[in-house]
């Protein structure tokens, strides 16, 4: 599996992530309570961004896996936390990937969205990378 296969299934992940990025609450789930009033609870959008999560952890290690298999087939050294900081680089030179899939969260929430132009990954939201940091991290390490 080479990078561009990986960086190419990331957006479904990076969508839920980065449309999670204020806090897990932008996909709040109604619920009545004893007293039959409606609340809304943020337990849908943490659920969300916990599988968002899950998914772009997985992705990362199948790509690792098939990577260090390919590597060790040949003979070739590897090293898991090299390659795996070296997929979260490319992922934020190529900020493209992350920034569309901001600014499809942004529209359907109403927000505004950045410039495929211009932007770049430290113009997604602070809160969005370190979500995908930790994803990519999870993934490096094994434990999705």
């Amino acid at each position: 599996m080479r990078i561009r296969h990986l960086i190419a299934a990331v957006p479904v992940a990076l969508l839920v992530l980065t449309g999670c990025s204020d806090g897990g609450d932008s996909d709040p789930k109604d619920t009545k309570n004893d007293a039959g009033e409606t609340t809304i609870t943020a337990e849908a959008g943490a659920d969300a961004q916990e599988t968002a999560v899950s998914v772009m952890c997985a992705q990362v290690v199948a790509y690792l896996d098939a990577t260090q298999q390919q590597a060790e087939s040949t003979g070739q050294p590897f090293d898991r936390d090299a390659k795996g900081a070296e997929f979260l680089d490319m992922l934020k030179a190529n900020g493209g990937t992350v920034v569309a899939a901001y600014n499809q969260q942004a529209v359907a929430a109403g927000e505004p969205t950045l410039d495929p132009a211009t932007a770049t990954w430290e113009d997604v939201p602070a809160e969005a990378r370190e979500l995908i940091e930790q994803s990519v991290q999870s993934g490096i390490s094994g434990s999705c």
